[in-house]
């Protein structure tokens, strides 16, 4: 008798266990990039300061590949475990016929910005969807197909932060990431983000940062470093609140 209650409670306990896994969603990553334009919001956005700042961004010599790749890393090595849901391999995503074909389409925002100003992931597609859930809806049969239940977008800005009066003071960099999760059925699971200031700062020249990859790099790299470290930090917090949603 005490050998049936236990085979009983073992075979509930197994129950329960493949329900657990059942229950969990499939995730796919269906974009991942640095914008390289960088918000100006805090200093002076004249006419002349935006024109270097497009010329910036489209300068060869302005790479953010290494930063978004250390990023990358360690997105895929560390946070993604903190989340209760299963991660689609990138493989399966970056070679699914259905995703390599695919042309983004942003609707009312498609002339807004330097689009060619963008770094990704090897074989990531720039997708944009804050604005507009118009990308969402068009990525539905892509989920579809790779079995996914939502499609998470993760991406990288840029920011100048400013300490200091008028024309004189210092300027840093602030990175930020934006990690956004929709069902394939464009409904919004969570959003959130995090944003960290590099520690390297350079002097203004008239009240306006010097815009020379030479100086502007080495700080997106440096914040993007104190980024993952605060991310390594509060990822846990930040899982939890999201596993509610989930």
């Amino acid at each position: 008798m005490k050998n049936f209650k236990t085979l009983i409670l073992f075979a509930f306990i197994t129950i329960f266990t493949i329900s657990g896994y059942a229950q969990k969603k499939k995730v796919a990553v269906v974009t991942f990039y640095a914008d390289k334009v960088i918000d100006l919001s805090e200093v002076d956005a004249s006419a002349d300061f935006i024109a270097k700042n497009t010329k910036l961004s489209d300068d060869p010599d302005f790479n953010l590949k290494k930063p978004l790749e250390e990023f990358h890393k360690a997105f895929f090595e560390n946070y993604v475990n903190e989340f209760d849901f299963e991660l689609i391999p990138e493989e399966d995503v970056l070679n699914l016929p259905e995703y390599q074909e695919f042309k983004a389409d942003y609707g009312n925002y498609k002339n807004i910005g330097n689009q060619d100003a963008y770094e990704t992931i090897d074989g990531y597609k720039v997708v944009q969807n804050y604005g507009s859930r118009l990308e969402v809806k068009n990525l539905k049969p892509i989920a579809e197909a790779l079995g996914a239940d939502a499609i998470m977008f993760v991406r990288l800005n840029y920011g100048f932060n400013k300490t200091g009066i008028g024309k004189l003071g210092y300027y840093s960099i602030k990175a930020s990431v934006s990690l956004d999760l929709f069902s394939k059925d464009n409904k919004s699971i969570f959003q959130f983000g995090e944003i960290a200031g590099s520690k390297k700062k350079a002097v203004m020249v008239g009240g306006i940062p010097v815009m020379t990859p030479d100086k502007i790099q080495p700080m997106c790299e440096n914040a993007t470093e104190e980024l993952i470290k605060d991310m390594n930090k509060k990822i846990e917090r930040l899982s939890k609140k999201a596993n509610k949603k989930l």
